[in-house]
Parts: structure tokens; C-alpha cells; sequence
């Protein structure tokens, strides 16, 4: 599996410790962040066109009783608050979770990363079996992602919810906020073929 670890000079400054001291504070609070809750970064809503595989979908698909706490390119999402399909824990974390759309409707969700490639295992799904899959970035805390447009960073300084440090973000983000995070919580990144692949395994082998 091949990798690129993070290691960089330290160079905090401004706007960016800031955030990069968000961050810190994200992996303190709480065990593997069931109950890390920390404002957004600040920006605009995601109002970009409808992701394609979204175009036939009906605004409301990924709606319940809970509140919009994500977006799907500008469809609204409620994650937070729900409970994983996979787990049947409680999503406690705003900045991770998944969601995917089956053949035939039925809106999955998941609370990391982890839980949604256990699933595909133990029902023996690949992408293609579901219309469209989004994973939450985890810098924005809002967005939505398709697996293949993120970037998996592993680090033992980082919990996730289902326990295997993974954390997906947006590789076209702020450089300084990637910069920063790599060098908060150093570990390597991957693909999501890559993250798919060691999670697989790592459950084979649990």
C-alpha cells in the first residue's frame, strides 16, 4: 500500500494556529469524538450544481426529522443526530459520517469512514452497487465528498469514531489548514482505494 507520510517544519502562524488549535482541541474532547463538537469552518454553504449522480434524486431523499447538519453539493442532509446503519450508534460528531444511496432509495448512514467500508464488506457491496456514496470532510464539517475526490489522512493523534484514525478531507483545501493538520497529527495519507483496502483487512484480521 503505498503512502505519503506528513512531515513538516512547524510553522504556525496567525489565522492558521488558530484553527490548527481547533483542531488539537477536536481530538481531545471525548474518547474517539462521539461527542467532539466544534463550530464549522467559517465560509459559505456548498450551493455548487447538484453532484451528477444526484441530478434524479429527490431534494428531500436525505431528509428526516433531524435537523440539516450536511451537504451533498447543495442537497440538504441530516447525519448528525442519526444513527449508523452499520453500528446503530449515534452520529456524535459533525466532522465524520458517510452517507450512501441504494439501487433502489434506501438512504444508509454511517458514523465514519470505518463503518461504511464494514458494511460493504459484511453485505458484499462495491461502489457501483449504491447511486452515490459521500463521506463528510472532515475540514469543513458540512461537505459532503464523493470517496474518490478525498484524501484519507491516518494518524494515531486522531481518533475517529469507529476506532481506526481515520479522517477523510478535501485535498483542495486551504494548503496552510492541510499543512497544519499533517503537522498536528502527523500519519501518512491515502487513497480511498488504499483506506478501503487497510480497513478491509484490518477487520479480517480483527
Amino acid at each position: 500500500m503505498n503512502s505519503v507520510i506528513t512531515s513538516f517544519p512547524v510553522n504556525f502562524s496567525g489565522l492558521t494556529t488558530v484553527v490548527a488549535l481547533m483542531v488539537v482541541v477536536l481530538a481531545c474532547e471525548g474518547g474517539k469524538n462521539d461527542n467532539a463538537e466544534i463550530r464549522p469552518v467559517s465560509g459559505t454553504s456548498p450551493t455548487s450544481a447538484i453532484n451528477e449522480n444526484l441530478r434524479n434524486v429527490p431534494s428531500d431523499a436525505f431528509r428526516t426529522g433531524t435537523p440539516v447538519s450536511h451537504y451533498f453539493g447543495n442537497v440538504e442532509v441530516s447525519l448528525y443526530g442519526e444513527y449508523c446503519d452499520h453500528s446503530g450508534r449515534e452520529l456524535r460528531s459533525r466532522r465524520y459520517g458517510a452517507v450512501a444511496l441504494e439501487a433502489e432509495g434506501t438512504v444508509l448512514r454511517f458514523r465514519s469512514v470505518e463503518n461504511l467500508v464494514w458494511y460493504m464488506q459484511e453485505k458484499g457491496l462495491g461502489c457501483e452497487d449504491f447511486q452515490v456514496i459521500g463521506i463528510v470532510d472532515f475540514i469543513s464539517a458540512k461537505r459532503l465528498m464523493k470517496p474518490g475526490e478525498l484524501i484519507f489522512h491516518r494518524s494515531r493523534n486522531l481518533p475517529s469514531p469507529g476506532g481506526s484514525w481515520v479522517s477523510a478531507m478535501d485535498p483542495d483545501a486551504d494548503p496552510s489548514l492541510l499543512f497544519n493538520i499533517g503537522e498536528a497529527y502527523p500519519g501518512t495519507r491515502h487513497s480511498w482505494e488504499e483506506v478501503r483496502t487497510f480497513l478491509t483487512e484490518k477487520k479480517d484480521g480483527s
